[in-house]
């Protein structure tokens, strides 16, 4: 096994991640949602689990090979990305 971060294998921090990714889909803050609609709702509902699905298969990838690192990479980007988004989403508010 590949030490990955803290010492810890990768493949436990993808099975934490993805643990959050599921906590995060079935118990999420349903009051959040009340006045966002369409791509901003779908964002605020998924954009978090996408984001922790992202960094797992970052780990996962990491912990297979080294030679997946630059992959992992891309996914953790892309993760980290969508994740600023989702922040977006959620905080920034239009101004009438």
């Amino acid at each position: 096994m590949i030490p990955g971060f803290l010492n810890l294998p990768w493949f436990a921090w993808a099975g934490l991640a993805l643990l959050v990714a599921i906590l995060y889909s079935f118990f999420w803050p349903k009051k959040a949602l009340t006045a966002k609609t369409g791509l901003r709702h779908f964002i605020v509902r998924w954009g978090h689990a996408l984001a922790w699905i992202l960094l797992a298969a970052n780990f996962l990838l990491r912990g297979l090979s080294p030679s997946l690192n630059r992959a992992a990479d891309a996914l953790a980007l892309a993760g980290g990305a969508v994740y600023l988004v989702f922040l977006a989403a959620t905080f920034v508010t239009k101004k009438a």
